[in-house]
């Protein structure tokens, strides 16, 4: 069954290469139109690939890659949509041996309000051998890494929109009244042990 439509939000998705495997990163954007425009979508697809320039290659292996950034509205059914892949595909600067495609760090995304559906999460791909010891992300990574989501944060606030968290379940059902958004605020890590995604074990 479809999703239904979400007023005013763009999905954004990063996709990317790790050891040699598609994986993809995504989260959502509130501007302020009610159907957001390609001009919007467009808007946000560079914004977030000159971020992860500046914010995201310098701290990750050179076994991952960004191919394109994927902006697309779900305001409606057949909305607008942009993709940015100028200069792409862009791969990490760092030279040590980049880990396994399952090994990632959790950034915890909070809105600043309680309950489950207020709070997200962004799995940072593309560690390396010199950022972890006996899975613990060492300090200045996972500090480094935390400082760039709250770019991520800033950039998206930079373009006049909000980066947020949209629920469309509620006690296992569709929310009667359609999704709701929570706007993130911040970023932190909870902890720096590492996470495993088991679903890049391909």
């Amino acid at each position: 069954m479809a999703l239904p439509v979400a007023p005013t939000i763009i999905k954004c998705s990063l996709f990317q290469t790790l050891n040699g495997q598609p994986i993809m990163n995504r989260f959502h954007v509130k501007v302020g139109a009610t159907n957001p425009s390609a001009a919007e979508c467009n808007a946000v697809a560079v914004a977030v690939a000159n971020w992860w320039a500046g914010n995201v290659q310098d701290l990750v292996g050179d076994q991952l890659s960004l191919r394109e950034v994927h902006a697309q509205s779900l305001a409606e059914v057949n909305g607008p949509q942009a993709t940015f892949s100028s200069g792409l595909p862009a791969a990490g600067a760092l030279t040590s041996p980049t880990l396994p495609g399952n090994v990632a760090f959790c950034v915890s995304l909070r809105s600043g309000l309680t309950g489950r559906s207020a709070r997200g999460r962004w799995y940072w791909a593309g560690l390396t051998e010199s950022q972890v010891s006996l899975n613990q992300v060492d300090g200045g990574t996972a500090t480094s890494i935390v400082a760039a989501i709250d770019n991520l944060i800033s950039t998206i606030e930079g373009i006049a929109a909000l980066p947020v968290i949209v629920s469309y379940y509620s006690g296992g059902a569709l929310r009667p009244g359609g999704p709701v958004y929570f706007v993130i605020t911040d970023a932190l890590a909870v902890d720096t042990t590492v996470d495993s995604q088991r679903g890049r074990l391909h």
